[in-house]
């Protein structure tokens, strides 16, 4: 059983509301994603659409680094993923961290099968993808166009099993010492 943990080594995620949203809007210029984008995409900007959305923290401080979004859950079990992090304040593989939180999140909240995520090469450095990656499992040729030219947009994908298998591995010490992904986040952490 998996368990939804909103904290991490150096995150807090905090639900975010409508009131986010001028936040989110510049969280997303920031970062360089994208300027320019079909209207089909937008449901994941409006967070009171969404099935789940947090504000990304520093944990200890309580800066705000950027945004988590779980939106478009359906009922053949698929949920689409969005970390969007300020490039500025959100460092030294936090990128990565939220990204485990968010899919954590939708697999121990939601009776889904499977995570969807999507990006472009713009951002592949600061979520750990090599820029030859090639676990795509569909590309939109110049689908998205920022920062003056047209982008591929890259669809990646995460099933359940997938992921129970990743947690079962090397990913406890991103919870920090004593925490597992299948214990109570509100337990005291046990003993290390």
């Amino acid at each position: 059983m998996l368990f939804p943990h909103t904290t991490s080594r150096r995150l807090a995620f905090r639900p975010a509301s409508a009131a986010d949203h001028a936040d989110l809007i510049r969280t997303m210029l920031r970062t360089g994603i994208e300027s320019v984008s079909p209207s089909g995409r937008a449901g994941n900007r409006d967070l009171s659409a969404c099935d789940a959305a947090f504000l990304v923290t520093r944990r200890g401080s309580g800066d705000l680094l950027g945004f988590s979004t779980l939106h478009g859950l359906d009922q053949a079990g698929h949920v689409k993923a969005g970390v969007y992090l300020d490039p500025e304040r959100a460092r030294l593989g936090v990128g990565s961290e939220a990204i485990y939180l968010t899919i954590n999140y939708a697999f121990a909240m939601f009776a889904i099968d499977k995570v969807i995520a999507q990006t472009t090469a713009a951002t592949f450095g600061s979520v750990g993808i090599a820029p030859e990656d090639d676990t795509a499992t569909a590309v939109l040729s110049d689908f998205l166009y920022f920062r003056g030219r047209h982008w591929d947009l890259h669809t990646f994908q995460l099933e359940r099993a997938e992921w129970e298998r990743h947690v079962d591995g090397d990913l406890d010490d991103v919870l920090g010492p004593g925490r597992s992904w299948r214990t109570d986040p509100n337990r005291p952490p046990a003993a290390a």
